[in-house]
This record gives C-alpha cells, sequence and structure tokens, in this order.
C-alpha cells in the first residue's frame, strides 16, 4: 500500500520499519524491551535491568513485539486479551500512519474476538487448574497467590491492571491451605494460583505482605464478609515484594504475561 508525498511521488508503506520507529520512543516496557535487543543482552541481564526476578516475561514480549509489528495474532484468550489492548493503546496514543492504523484496528478485532472465545476460554482454565493441582501437591510452605479467572478477563482495575489476588499462607499441607478449601468453597469458579514463594515462617512472611500491600494502598475489599488475604494488586507488585525479602519466586500461572 502507498500514500503520496508532497512532491506527487509514492511513499511504500513498511509496517516494520513505522513500528521499530515508533518503538525507539516508547517508553513502556516493550519500548525497553525493542531497546535491549538492539543492545543484544541477554534475557538475564534484561530482567536485571528491570529488577524484576524472573525471565520468563521476555518470551511475552518477543510475541508482544511479533504482534504489534509483525501482525501476528494468537489462539489463546489471555494472551490475545493482553495483545488486543496493547494495539487499542497504540491506536489512542501513537502517531500511528493510515494504513498502520488500518491493520491495526482489523488486528484488534481479530484478537478481541479470540479472547472472547467461551471454548478456548474453558480450555485455558482448565490447563491452569492442572498447574494449580500440579502446584499445590507439591507441599511447600510459603506464600501463595490466587485469582479467579473472572478477575483474570476482567481486571479490577481496568486503567493499571490490578485485580484482586488472594495472598495468603501454608505452613502444612496443600488442603490446609486453602482450609481445608472451605475457603473456596462458596466462590463462582475455581480458583488459580499464580504463584508460590516459598518459606519457612510462612504466618511472619504474610504479615509482611499484608503490609507491603497496605502502605502502597493494594486496598483490600470494602467488605465486612470478604477475607481479609484479597487485595487489589498484581504479580508484578509480589515479585518484587518477594525480591526484597530474598524469597524464591515460583510461577505457576500468569495472568496475560504482560507487566504493563
Amino acid at each position: 500500500m502507498s500514500a503520496p508525498l508532497d512532491g506527487g511521488e509514492l511513499a511504500v508503506f513498511d509496517r516494520r520499519a513505522e513500528v521499530e520507529a515508533l518503538l525507539r520512543e516508547d517508553t513502556t516496557l516493550l519500548g525497553r524491551y525493542w531497546g535491549y535487543l538492539q543492545e543484544d543482552l541477554p534475557k538475564e541481564q534484561m530482567a536485571e535491568r528491570e529488577a524484576i526476578e524472573t525471565t520468563g516475561w521476555t518470551s511475552n514480549y518477543a510475541f508482544l513485539l511479533s504482534v504489534v509489528r509483525d501482525g501476528e495474532v494468537t489462539t489463546k484468550p489471555s494472551v490475545a486479551r493482553g495483545a488486543a489492548g496493547r494495539l487499542r493503546a497504540w491506536l489512542r496514543s501513537k502517531p500511528l500512519s493510515e494504513q498502520l492504523r488500518e491493520e491495526f484496528t482489523k488486528q484488534e478485532r481479530v484478537l478481541a474476538a479470540v479472547a472472547e472465545d467461551r471454548v478456548a476460554q474453558a480450555s485455558e482454565d482448565e490447563e491452569a487448574h492442572r498447574s494449580t493441582v500440579e502446584a499445590e501437591s507439591a507441599n511447600v510452605p510459603g506464600i501463595y497467590v490466587y485469582t479467579l479467572p473472572h478477575y483474570l478477563r476482567h481486571p479490577y482495575e481496568p486503567d493499571t491492571g490490578r485485580t484482586l489476588l488472594k495472598v495468603g499462607h501454608s505452613a502444612v499441607d496443600a488442603v490446609h491451605r486453602a482450609g481445608a478449601q472451605s475457603r473456596f468453597t462458596a466462590l463462582p469458579e475455581d480458583p488459580v494460583l499464580l504463584r508460590v514463594y516459598p518459606c519457612a515462617q510462612s504466618l511472619v512472611v504474610e504479615r509482611r505482605f499484608h503490609a507491603w500491600l497496605e502502605d502502597a494502598d493494594h486496598q483490600r475489599p470494602r467488605s465486612t464478609r470478604a477475607g481479609r488475604e484479597w487485595f487489589v494488586t498484581s504479580t508484578k507488585f509480589l515479585d518484587r515484594v518477594a525480591r526484597v525479602m530474598d524469597l524464591e519466586v515460583q510461577v505457576v500461572n500468569e495472568l496475560d504475561g504482560f507487566l504493563e
């Protein structure tokens, strides 16, 4: 596709070149990730610069780069949701050419349809449930971070991406961890385990986590009946708290894989 220049010549549309020019000016993690690629940094150094405990996010951002630059799509609803959101953000905020705006708009529609595919959602939920059961069966004492699939698809705070996460501890086995599962029986969905932060003094560490969350104004729901372990927060924040406390970060399930 071409567009006329002032002198009557035609400029050939080059999606990759246009997106890469925008990435050089992008101040989000995606833009920084692009810069790290230009420096040929290994993923461990990327994580170190970002003060992120794990390196798994680099694969997610490699895919996100292929979304915006190369027009890639995915069949995974959670990933499609995050990718569609990034395209919408660029459509709102970036100085896009008419051709790129048109391609983004079409791609966003495809990704949004994938994100709302109920069959694919059910398959993804089942995969997350299997990962949850497997991690729980290890019976590791520590801090456990749960949420519900609904809160993954519909963040409590859409603008920030923060959502309701249950941050609790267990010093014994997985059944007791959930309070003999009685803490979850009233919920409409099976909970998804996102993180485990192994530690011996789990009750003490849980109190420290809750203090960090309260100090950061990652508030609990305003309810007298809601569990006191539920907070409006993010795994990104919790991972950083864990790192400050020198705890291992065990990633069981990701939200959408994108940290911003």
